[in-house]
C-alpha cells in the first residue's frame, strides 16, 4: 500500500509531504524497497516482528532508519538513527521516547561493515557460527504527514559492543543477536522494567562470527 502511494504521487509533491526541500544533487532515498540481492540499506523497507492491538506476533513493514513522529524534516544523513548503542538508549532523545515503549525484532542473515583495511575502506561481511538466521532488538516509532496521506513505521537496531573476531576487523559495534527465549518479553515492554530490558538485552546469543571480504 506504502509503495502504490509513492508511485502514484509526482515526486515533487512527494518530497514536500515528506518534509523535504527539492534539491538537484540529493542522494538520499526516501522509500526505497530491499535490493534484489536481499541487501538492508539505510532507507529501505524490511519486515519486522511486533505485537499487534490483540498482543499478537505480526510482521510489518518499515524503514530501517527511525523517522520520529511529529519530525517536520527528516534527520539529516550525518546523525546515525539506524543503529542506536544500548549505551545510549535512555541519553539520546530520539531513543528515550522509545525505549520500552516501541520494541520490535528483525531477522536477517549477516551483516557488512566498512573498515579501514590496508589503507583503505572496504566492505566486510559478518555471519554467526552454527545460524543461519539472526535477530535483532529494535526500536520503532511511526510518522505520518500533516495532510494524513503518508503513513509508515521506521525503525533502529539496537547495537552493542563486538566480539574479539569484529573487533579484531576493525569495527566497534555488533547488532545485539537476541535469544528465541526473549521475543514475548521483549516485544511487551510495558510488563517489563528498565533492568528487566536490558538484562534481555545482555541474554544475546554466544557464537563466534566468520567473516569474508565483501569488496
Amino acid at each position: 500500500m506504502l509503495m502504490e502511494l509513492q508511485a502514484s504521487l509526482d515526486k515533487k509533491e512527494f518530497e514536500k509531504l515528506m518534509g523535504l526541500k527539492p534539491h538537484p544533487r540529493r542522494k538520499m532515498p526516501i522509500l526505497k524497497e530491499v535490493a534484489e540481492d536481499g541487501l538492508l540499506f539505510s532507507n529501505y523497507f524490511t519486515h519486522v516482528m511486533r505485537l499487534d492491538e490483540n498482543k499478537k506476533r505480526i510482521l510489518e513493514p518499515m524503514r530501517y532508519r527511525v523517522r520520529p513522529a511529529g519530525s517536520s524534516t527528516e534527520i539529516p544523513t550525518k546523525y546515525n538513527v539506524f543503529n542506536a548503542r544500548i549505551d545510549s538508549l535512555e541519553k539520546r532523545q530520539t531513543w528515550q521516547t522509545l525505549f520500552m515503549r516501541s520494541h520490535g525484532i528483525v531477522p536477517f542473515i549477516k551483516f557488512f561493515e566498512w573498515v579501514e583495511h590496508e589503507g583503505k575502506k572496504r566492505l566486510i561481511t559478518f555471519s554467526p557460527e552454527d545460524y543461519e538466521i539472526m535477530w535483532a532488538p529494535v526500536l520503532w516509532d511511526e510518522w505520518q504527514d500533516p495532510t494524513g496521506q503518508i503513513k509508515f513505521k521506521s525503525f533502529a537496531i539496537i547495537t552493542d559492543d563486538p566480539p574479539p573476531e569484529i573487533y579484531e576487523m576493525g569495527h566497534d559495534r555488533t547488532p545485539i543477536f537476541l535469544n528465541e527465549n526473549c521475543f514475548d518479553d521483549w516485544l511487551a515492554p510495558k510488563n517489563l522494567t528498565t533492568e528487566d530490558a536490558y538484562a534481555i538485552l545482555k541474554q544475546k546469543k554466544s557464537t563466534y562470527y566468520h567473516h569474508q571480504w565483501a569488496s
